[in-house]
């Protein structure tokens, strides 16, 4: 086994840095665990896992961490001696029966500066409106480009047609800001659900009516973008999307949850209940539009319009 922080050279993370150097309690007690997960990842890891990692911890943490919550749910990871040298695969890959789930995971950042910049708040500064429209902008890129990959892989023959195809998406750099109540966002990032609402009989103060406005775009200066992606045939080789604001500050499923939401449209469905996810979303179409259940919690979550 390899240390996972015996790396040196030029524009390391600054993350990673402080981890290697481990001067507080927390910075060690981190180092520990992230050592103990690259022990038990390492086999399934690309040759330049490490190399990736000094200098991109949130993006490779995500990738590392899945691999080792698909291993301790029972999952069987194809090990890097048999993975695909020339051209390359996806970052992981689940062997299963006689079909493979292949995995995309990307950790998505603040953006470049301007109006869709998601903006850590200043200290002192005052109150300031959560970042939710950058963030599903954010969101919305890290799916489109891991989609495009995969379609690529598929084209290639890397991807087999049985094969499932998923793309993992991490909230880890601005998790802090975006919620998963009363949904998490990657749900309002592939379908058009706007804002929650809810009507009040003024004389009774019962609740008459609650749901979700409809918001087929994302709006920006320019261009705004579809959130239809999961309505849209074109997005079918994708067979669903993985979603957490899991960060190494804060690995706790309970407040930051690892969520399923299945595509619809899929050609090539993930199974229901696969027994990994906290939570898992199923939507169906009904007369009226599509209906959005987390089958975990046995609750309607959504209606999509």
């Amino acid at each position: 086994m390899s240390g996972l922080f015996d790396i040196n050279g030029v524009n390391l993370d600054r993350g990673f840095e402080n981890l290697k150097e481990a001067r507080s309690p927390v910075e060690q007690q981190l180092r520990g665990i992230l050592q103990e997960m690259w022990d038990r990842y390492e086999p399934y890891a690309d040759p330049d896992f490490r190399n990736g990692f000094a200098r991109d911890v949130d993006g490779r943490f995500w990738e590392m961490y899945l691999g080792c919550m698909l291993l301790e749910a029972g999952r069987t990871l194809l090990p890097v001696v048999e993975r695909q040298r020339q051209g390359g695969q996806p970052d992981l890959c689940i062997l299963e029966d006689d079909r493979r789930v292949w995995i995309e995971a990307i950790a998505p950042d603040e953006g470049a500066a301007g109006p869709d910049q998601i903006v850590r708040p200043i200290p002192g500064g005052g109150l300031a409106a959560a970042p939710i429209r950058q963030a599903q902008l954010r969101t919305s890129g890290a799916f489109w480009t891991k989609a495009q990959k995969i379609g690529r892989y598929i084209e290639q023959g890397v991807i087999a047609p049985e094969d499932a195809r998923i793309v993992a998406i991490s909230a880890s750099r601005f998790g802090v800001y975006v919620t998963e109540q009363p949904l998490p966002l990657i749900l309002t990032t592939l379908f058009p659900i706007g804002d929650a609402y809810i009507k009040i009989d003024r004389e009774t103060g019962d609740v008459v009516e609650e749901g979700f406005h409809a918001a087929p775009v994302i709006q920006r200066e320019r261009d705004p973008i579809p959130r239809t992606a999961f309505l849209d045939e074109r997005f079918a080789n994708i067979s669903g999307v993985i979603w957490s604001r899991i960060s190494i500050g804060n690995m706790s499923r309970k407040v930051r949850p690892i969520t399923y939401v299945h595509n619809p449209l899929a050609q090539v469905p993930l199974p229901t209940n696969w027994g990994v996810w906290d939570r898992e979303f199923v939507t169906t179409q009904r007369v009226d539009g599509w209906e959005s259940n987390d089958i975990l919690a046995h609750t309607v979550a959504s209606e999509v319009l």
